[in-house]
C-alpha cells in the first residue's frame, strides 16, 4: 500500500535521497512552538506575558516563536478590545474554526494544498491498487479535505495511509518521536491540527479519536462525516495517562 493518502513515499535517506524538511515540519519541531501552541489549544486567548510564564519563556523569546507559529496559520493575533486610551495588548489564540478573511493563511493554506494534488492527480492514478478511501470522500467538499490533510501532513513530515475499514488514518513513524516521549501533549497538539484542517477545507470528514496504539510508531485517526460525527462524540479529552484519545457523548 502506498503510504501517503495520495502521494507516492518520500525519498529519504535509505534509497540515497535526503528529502527536505517542509517548513511546516521546521515550525512544529521546535519543543517551544509546541508548549505555546499547547498552552493556546488548552486554555484559549492568552497575552504574549502570560503565555511565556506559562511556557517558561522570556516574552521576547515567546513572540518570536509565536511570530513563526503565525506566519505558518497556526496562532492567530489580534489586539485587545478596549475603550481607553493607550496601547492595547495584543492577544494570541490557536487557529480553529474556518476562516474566512481575505488573504487569511490558512484559506491560502488549503488553495494552495488544492492546486498541488490536482498537478499531481495530473500524473499519477488518485488510488493506487489495494489502497482504500477513507468512508464519506465523494465530491468536491471532501475531495479538498483531503487534499488538505494529506499536504498537511506530508509538509508536518508524517507518513500515512487509510486503514482497510476507510473510517482511520494510520499515521507511522511519527517525525517527532522523541519529543513525543517526554512530552505526550504534542500528540493532542497534532491531533487538533489535524481536526482544524478538515474543518478549515470545509467538507464533510471530521476527525473524532484519536487512539495512540503504538506511539510514536503507530497512532490512529478516526475519520467519519459529519451525520455519524453529530451521532458520535462532540466532546473529548486526552489522556496521555494510558495513551488513548477518550470520547464522550453528548447526554441524551
Amino acid at each position: 500500500m502506498n503510504s501517503r493518502i495520495l502521494r507516492p513515499p518520500k525519498m529519504g535517506a535509505h534509497n540515497g535521497v535526503m528529502a527536505a524538511q517542509p517548513p511546516s515540519y521546521k515550525t512544529l519541531a521546535s519543543l517551544s512552538r509546541m508548549n505555546l501552541l499547547y498552552q493556546l489549544q488548552s486554555r484559549g486567548t492568552m497575552t504574549v506575558n502570560d503565555l511565556a510564564e506559562a511556557a517558561g519563556l522570556h516574552p521576547n523569546t515567546a513572540r518570536e516563536h509565536l511570530d513563526r507559529l503565525i506566519n505558518d496559520g497556526f496562532v492567530t493575533c489580534a489586539p485587545e478590545a478596549r475603550d481607553s486610551k493607550g496601547r492595547p495588548k495584543m492577544l494570541y489564540n490557536a487557529a480553529g474554526g474556518v476562516s474566512t478573511e481575505l488573504g487569511s493563511i490558512r484559506a491560502r493554506k488549503i488553495e494552495a494544498a488544492q492546486e498541488r494534488a490536482d498537478q499531481l492527480r495530473r500524473m499519477l492514478p488518485v488510488l493506487p491498487v489495494g489502497q482504500s478511501a477513507l468512508a464519506g470522500c465523494s465530491g468536491p467538499a471532501a475531495q479538498r479535505q483531503l487534499d488538505a490533510l494529506d499536504d498537511h501532513l506530508d509538509q508536518a513530515g508524517f507518513d500515512a495511509s487509510v486503514a482497510a475499514s476507510g473510517e482511520q488514518l494510520n499515521l507511522r513513524d511519527c517525525p517527532y518521536s522523541e519529543m513525543v516521549k517526554d512530552h505526550p501533549e504534542v500528540c493532542g497538539v497534532h491531533y487538533r491540527l489535524i481536526q482544524g484542517v478538515l474543518e478549515q477545507a470545509d467538507g464533510p470528514l471530521r476527525a473524532i479519536g484519536l487512539n495512540l496504539i503504538d506511539a510514536p510508531r503507530l497512532c490512529v485517526i478516526d475519520v467519519a462525516p459529519l451525520p455519524a460525527e453529530r451521532e458520535s462524540a462532540k466532546s473529548a479529552r486526552l489522556d496521555t495517562s494510558n495513551g488513548h484519545f477518550l470520547r464522550s457523548r453528548e447526554p441524551g
